[in-house]
C-alpha cells in the first residue's frame, strides 16, 4: 500500500456512500470508541465534521502536535497526502467527506491548474456552508446510500469552489455569474436531461455538452427556471412516472426504475414531496 493510501481507523464506517460517485466523493459516518487513533494519508482531500459530544483530540500533523477540544459542527480540512495521526479521550461520532482533485478542475475549469491548488489545513474551523452541505449529505446517506450521482456532483461542486474561494493559498477569484442561459442553451439542457431521464443523468456531462464547467452551468439554469438541474430533473421524473401510471397498469417498482430512480422508496419519498400523496394513492384516484 502507497503511504498515500493509508487509513487507519479503530472501527468500519457506520455508513459509507455507494461506489457509484466514488470517483467523485465518498461520504463516511464514523462512531469511534474512546482512547483511541486513527492514522491517515489520502490522496483526496479529507473535510471531518464532528457531530457528536466534545472530545479533546491531540494531531500530529507532519510531526508537529496541537491540541484541541472539538465541539459539535466543529470542521477539519485535510489537503491530499499530508500525513496525520489523531488520538481522542471520548465516544467521536463525524462524518468524513472525501473530495476528489479532480473536482477542483471540473468544478470551475477557467483558471484552476490541479496541480498548483493549495487548499490551507484546517485544525478546527466553523464553517456554515461547509456544515450545512455535509448535514444534507448525511440525511441522503441514511436514506439511499447516496445513490443519486446528480445530487453528489452537485453537493461536491459546491464545496470544490467554496474551498478555492475560502481556503486555497492563492487568493483566487471565482468568477459569479449573473443573468440566464442563453434560450437555445437553456433548451438544449432541457433537451439533453428529458433525452437520458432513465438514465444516470450527470451534471458534468450536462455542462460538457453546452460547452461550459459545471459551476457556470448550475448556477445559470437556476438562475433561467427557479430550480437547481437536481431539482429540475426530480420534476421531470416524477412528471413523466405519473403519465406512465396514468397510460398502463404497472408496478410501481417498475415505474420508478423507467423514469431513473435508483429504488422504489426514493420513488415513493419524491413522489409524495412533489405531489402531496404517495404513488398508491395516485394510482386509486
Amino acid at each position: 500500500m502507497k503511504n498515500s493510501d493509508l487509513q487507519v481507523v479503530p472501527r468500519s464506517p457506520i455508513l459509507r456512500s455507494q461506489d457509484t460517485v466514488a470517483d467523485i466523493l465518498r461520504v463516511e459516518q464514523h462512531h469511534q470508541p474512546a482512547n483511541q487513533q486513527s492514522e491517515c494519508c489520502l490522496p483526496t482531500y479529507l473535510l471531518s465534521i464532528h457531530l457528536g459530544q466534545s472530545i479533546q483530540l491531540e494531531r500530529k500533523i507532519d510531526g508537529r502536535r496541537s491540541h484541541d477540544r472539538l465541539m459539535k459542527g466543529d470542521i477539519m480540512i485535510t489537503p491530499p497526502d499530508l500525513h496525520r495521526k489523531l488520538f481522542w479521550d471520548a465516544d467521536a461520532e463525524f462524518l468524513l467527506l472525501r473530495l476528489e482533485p479532480k473536482l477542483f478542475a471540473t468544478a470551475v475549469h477557467e483558471s484552476v491548474d490541479t496541480e498548483r491548488i493549495q487548499i490551507a489545513p484546517q485544525l478546527k474551523i466553523c464553517d456554515p456552508l461547509i456544515q450545512q452541505i455535509g448535514l444534507a449529505l448525511k440525511a441522503e446517506l441514511e436514506r439511499d446510500r447516496l445513490s443519486d450521482r446528480l445530487y453528489a456532483e452537485s453537493m461536491a461542486n459546491a464545496l470544490a469552489v467554496h474551498l478555492l474561494r475560502r481556503y486555497s493559498e492563492q487568493t483566487r477569484e471565482i468568477r459569479t455569474y449573473p443573468g440566464r442561459l442563453p434560450g437555445h442553451q437553456l433548451q438544449q439542457a432541457i433537451d439533453y436531461i428529458q433525452a437520458h431521464l432513465a438514465e444516470e443523468v450527470s451534471l458534468e456531462a450536462i455542462a460538457t455538452e453546452l460547452g461550459m464547467s459545471p459551476y457556470h452551468f448550475a448556477r445559470l439554469f437556476k438562475q433561467s427556471i427557479g430550480y437547481s438541474p437536481y431539482q429540475y430533473v426530480i420534476r421531470c421524473r416524477i412528471e413523466r412516472a405519473q403519465e406512465f401510471m396514468v397510460q398502463e397498469p404497472q408496478s410501481i417498482a417498475n415505474i420508478a426504475l423507467k423514469v431513473g430512480f435508483t429504488s422504489q422508496s426514493q420513488f415513493g419519498r419524491h413522489f409524495k414531496r412533489l405531489t402531496g400523496m404517495t404513488p398508491k394513492q395516485f394510482l386509486r384516484k
